[in-house]
């Protein structure tokens, strides 16, 4: 039997007038219909109250008399998709009660909700004693109700496989992008080793016998400059496979958060400077405070895109300025704060509602997706179990995460 949260009130008496705007009851006459209305239960679920669950069985079909509800799919992965919402004079259900089959899609009320259920003998013996024509209509209902929830279902599937693909998508971008940072950062201790080894091989190559003290000075300082510039060049490699390989593998680990941060930072500065940002992180965690057990590539990412996002709108076109990251705990120790903070013009009021929107940017012409704020809601809501705010003003725009120390 069905599991849900049903609460009975008194019978309902709806207008049977209402049952013909409803393709499955629109060839009956209004006498007919009243007997159906005679023979059904009136419900009520309050916001938030299951009314069908996917793969469990009914025992109604139910017509919406007044509020609304929405219908969702669970994936392979355990993943809720939405297919749609309906509201008054619609109906739900009435395919799996037919075919006496568990539900495909879970029915939630989305708000205070009177329906009239009907069983399914109540169903079968409305059918049984139709004319034939009548019986048509009832099936060519179904079969477009059908055909209708299989369109729903298609598009929502395509949606989410494009939207999937354009994550990857800006994860490969980001990554390239780091690539592209580190590639030209690594130029400069190369350049300095180049130069350093060429002082070596002249000093070698026109020494006399025994070597000079100042000679031995200058050979040891140009030792002592590669040194210095491989192990730089080493730092930059090993943060960027570290921050690479946690992009590609999203495993939960534990580590020290502050350092997987300013290693990230280092990183995305290196392409931000190029544009005249400069990035600055503060925090005030002891480091018994700094141990966090989470994603790494996830924070990673969601530190690359908000930086990305400042470079890109808070000082377009290169004209510079300061992104302020600052990491902090709640009084509970609980919960970290990362918030990301720039000094540009903010982010328009008519925008704000929908900066988390799938492809919804401002920024096409420069070169944004309209996915970037999304996948770090995604992230932030799903993967870490936080939450994610924004403030805007003229004076600029700062985005908070607000996730658990310990994600479970």
């Amino acid at each position: 039997m069905l599991e849900t949260y049903v609460m009975l009130k008194k019978q309902h008496s709806p207008d049977p007038a209402l049952l013909k705007d409803i393709p499955f009851f629109a060839s009956f006459s209004l006498e007919r219909l009243q007997g159906i209305v005679d023979a059904a239960r009136g419900v009520s679920f309050n916001a938030g109250q299951v009314i069908l669950k996917q793969g469990k069985y009914s025992d109604a079909t139910y017509i919406i008399l007044a509020g609304g509800v929405k219908v969702e799919r669970e994936d392979s992965a355990g993943a809720l998709y939405a297919l749609g919402e309906m509201g008054k004079g619609q109906i739900c259900g009435e395919i799996a009660l037919l075919r006496g089959e568990p539900s495909r899609a879970t029915v939630t009320a989305t708000m205070d909700s009177d329906l009239l259920a009907l069983d399914r003998a109540t169903m079968l013996g409305f059918i049984r004693s139709a004319e034939p024509e009548q019986v048509l209509n009832i099936f060519l209902a179904l079969n477009d109700e059908m055909r209708a929830a299989s369109e729903r279902g298609f598009r929502e599937v395509l949606s989410r496989r494009m939207l999937a693909l354009q994550v990857e998508v800006e994860k490969q971008r980001a990554l390239t992008q780091m690539v592209a940072g580190v590639a030209h950062e690594i130029n400069t201790p190369l350049g300095v080793i180049n130069a350093a080894v060429n002082v070596m091989a002249r000093e070698l190559a026109t020494a006399p016998r025994e070597m000079t003290a100042l000679r031995a000075a200058e050979i040891a300082e140009s030792l002592e400059l590669m040194r210095l510039n491989v192990e730089r060049a080493d730092h930059l490699l090993q943060g960027f496979k570290r921050v690479s390989i946690s992009h590609l593998t999203d495993e939960k680990d534990s580590f020290n958060i502050v350092e997987a941060i300013e290693e990230t930072i280092n990183l995305i500065a290196v392409s931000l400077k190029q544009n005249q940002v400069r990035v600055k992180f503060r925090h005030h965690l002891a480091p018994n405070q700094q141990h966090w057990v989470g994603y790494r590539g996830m924070l990673s990412q969601i530190l690359i895109n908000l930086l990305t996002n400042v470079e890109r709108y808070a000082y377009p076109n290169g004209i510079g300025g300061v992104a302020e990251v600052m990491l902090r705990l709640d009084e509970d120790e609980k919960n970290y704060f990362l918030s990301v903070r720039d000094q540009g013009k903010g982010i328009a009021k008519e925008n704000q509602a929908r900066i988390f929107e799938p492809f919804f940017t401002t920024g096409r012409a420069a070169g944004g997706s309209g996915l970037g704020l999304s996948i770090i809601h995604n992230i932030v809501v799903n993967a870490l179990k936080g939450s994610i705010a924004l403030a805007s003003s003229e004076q600029g725009a700062e985005f908070t995460v607000v996730f658990p120390r310990v994600i479970l």
